[in-house]
């Protein structure tokens, strides 16, 4: 998996491509939590265009960042799902949580 992260002013983008697998989880979350302890950093979106996969273990990276990073007044989307992971999203309810 490839991780390119932008930050202008209080906006952070994510850009993720390849498979969201157990070890692509580990460097999302190190990339996530660079992002939580920057702190002009206000929104994040998380761009999944490149995405093919992502496993549980990423699910449940996205969803510690999104309430560690909620909790201190910051918003997060995530733009450019394909089908099929929109498709898991919707699912287990995370379009209701996350501004897709």
């Amino acid at each position: 998996m490839n991780i390119k992260l932008t930050n202008e002013g209080e906006k952070a983008t994510v850009y993720l491509s390849g498979s969201i697998d157990i070890p692509g989880a580990e460097s999302l979350k190190k990339t996530l939590t660079q992002i939580l302890e920057s702190d002009p950093t206000k929104e994040v979106s998380i761009d999944f265009e490149g995405v093919n996969f992502i496993g549980s273990s990423g699910i449940g990276k996205l969803l510690l960042f999104y309430k560690n990073f909620t909790s201190k007044g910051g918003r997060v989307q995530i733009v450019n799902l394909n089908k099929e992971i929109t498709a898991l999203f919707k699912a287990i309810k995370l379009d209701k949580l996350f501004n897709i």
